[in-house]
C-alpha cells in the first residue's frame, strides 16, 4: 500500500471511535483455558485476522496466554506471545506513567500552565489568557487539534526514526512555524471540552523530555522499559529483536514499513509478554505495591477526572470517564485501545478484580476496521468474557 493513502485517509481518532462502538455488550462467560482456547481458534479461523495474542493476568502471575495464526502469512511464522508489533495508541498509557514519574520527581505538577516548561509558548489565540496544562493535555481537553494535513503527514516510508519531537512542535505551536494556524486549535476554551489529540499527547510528552534532559525515548527506556524486564520493547524496531508481526491492511496486504513522527502517541513496538509486565506494574501499584509509580500516584493516575456533573462536552457515552492518558470504558475497564495502518490492539484492566487482558493484532486500519471490525471485536469479547478462577490479592 502507497504511504500516499496511510497519510490521507487514516485518523486514529475515527479508530478509537469505531472500536468503542464495537466492543461495548454483555457476552456469556468463557470456562476454563481450553475452552477459551478453542473459541479463540475458532474465531481467528472464521476471520480475516492474520495472527494475533491474548494475555490475561493479575499483579502475582500469568493467568492465561496464547497466539494464534501468523505473525507473517507468506512465512507461514506463527504468532506467539512474543511476537513484536507496534500498539497504537496504547502507547499513550507510557506517557501517563511519565508524567506521574515527573510529578513523583518535583519536576512540575500535572496543574501547572505548559508555558512554565516549554521554550516556546503554547496559547489558543482565541483564549489566549486561559492556561494550557498538563492535566488538559492528558485528558484530552485542551483545546489541541489534530490539523488531519499535518497529523497524517507524520506517517512516514521507512524503517529508521530519528525519535525527535522537539521541530514538529515547535512548527506547529510557535505563530511563526511553518505549520502554524488557528485551525490547530478548538474553538473552545481550554478545559471545556473533550478532542482526543495525538498532538497534544506528544506535546505532553515533550515536557517530560525537557525536565529529563534526555529524549522521551530514552528517558521511557531507562524508567520504564528496562526496569521491567521489557527487553523486546522500545520505539523503533531496530531495539526490539528479530521477531516481528507482518503488519497487514484490509485486503490482508503486508504494509510498508513506516514510522511515526509523534511516536509517543502512537509508536511503542512490543509483544504481550512484555506489555504485560508493564500492565502488571500498574496491578501491583493498584494493590498498594511501590514499583516503577509509587502506589499513590498509580491510583491518581488511574482516578475519574470527571466528576459527576462536569463531564466535558464532546465526551463520549461510550467512554464515560478518563484517567491521565487511562480511558475508562463504559465496559468497564481502564485502558486504552490502540489503532494504525496494520494495528489494532486492546488492553484493560478490571478494576473489580485487578486482572488485566491484552490482545494484539497485525491487520488494522480505518478500511479494515470498517471491513472486520465484528471479528476484531469478537476477539476482545471472548477475552472480557473470560472469568478466570483467581482471587485478587
Amino acid at each position: 500500500m502507497r504511504m500516499t493513502k496511510i497519510k490521507t485517509r487514516y485518523r486514529r481518532v475515527v479508530m478509537a471511535a469505531m472500536l468503542a462502538n464495537l466492543v461495548l455488550g454483555s457476552p456469556a462467560v468463557a470456562g476454563e483455558k481450553a475452552d477459551l482456547d478453542r473459541e479463540l481458534a475458532a474465531l481467528h479461523t472464521g476471520s480475516h485476522v492474520p495472527g494475533f495474542c491474548v494475555i490475561m493476568f493479575d499483579a502475582s502471575h500469568t493467568i492465561y496466554e496464547n497466539g494464534f495464526g501468523f505473525a507473517d502469512l507468506a512465512a507461514r511464522r506463527p504468532y506467539t506471545i512474543n511476537t513484536v508489533q507496534p500498539i497504537g495508541s496504547i502507547s499513550k498509557t507510557l506517557i501517563g506513567v511519565a508524567l506521574m514519574k515527573g510529578v513523583e520527581r518535583g519536576w512540575f505538577k500535572l496543574d501547572d500552565d505548559v508555558n512554565t516548561i516549554l521554550p516556546f509558548p503554547v496559547r489558543n489565540p482565541g483564549f489566549p489568557d486561559r492556561p494550557i496544562t498538563l492535566r488538559q493535555l492528558a485528558t484530552h481537553t485542551s483545546g489541541i487539534v489534530d490539523r488531519e494535513a499535518v497529523y497524517a503527514a507524520g506517517y512516514r516510508p521507512g524503517d529508521r526514526n530519528p525519535l525527535r519531537i522537539d521541530a514538529l512542535l515547535k512548527d506547529y505551536f510557535s505563530k511563526d512555524g511553518k505549520s502554524y494556524s488557528k485551525r490547530n486549535f478548538a474553538a473552545t476554551a481550554p478545559g471545556s471540552t473533550y478532542a482526543y489529540s495525538n498532538i497534544g499527547a506528544t506535546l505532553a510528552a515533550y515536557a517530560v523530555e525537557l525536565k529529563a534532559g534526555e529524549s522521551y525515548a530514552d528517558f521511557t527506556r531507562k524508567t520504564i522499559l528496562l526496569p521491567l524486564g521489557m527487553t523486546h520493547s522500545g520505539w523503533t524496531d531496530a531495539e526490539t529483536g528479530p521477531d516481528h508481526a507482518t503488519l497487514y491492511d484490509e485486503k490482508v496486504k503486508p504494509y510498508p514499513p513506516y514510522i511515526l513522527a509523534t511516536y509517543p502517541d502512537g509508536g511503542l513496538r512490543t509483544s504481550c509478554t512484555d506489555l504485560a509486565r508493564f500492565v502488571t506494574a500498574v496491578l501491583k501499584g493498584r494493590a498498594g505495591e511501590d514499583g516503577v509509580l509509587k502506589a499513590a500516584d498509580v491510583a491518581a493516575m488511574l482516578s475519574p477526572e470527571f466528576t459527576a456533573g462536569a463531564t466535558p462536552a464532546g465526551r463520549s457515552a461510550k467512554e464515560p470517564n478518563q484517567g491521565i492518558f487511562w480511558q475508562h470504558r463504559r465496559e468497564g475497564t481502564i485502558g486504552h485501545f490502540g489503532g494504525d495502518p496494520g494495528v489494532t490492539t486492546f488492553m484493560g484492566i478490571d478494576p473489580k478484580t485487578n486482572v488485566g487482558r491484552i490482545v494484539l493484532v497485525n491487520i488494522g486500519g480505518e478500511e479494515a476496521l470498517r471491513a472486520y471490525g465484528a471479528e476484531l471485536a469478537a476477539i476482545w469479547r471472548a477475552v472480557l468474557a473470560h472469568a478466570p478462577a483467581v482471587s485478587p490479592e
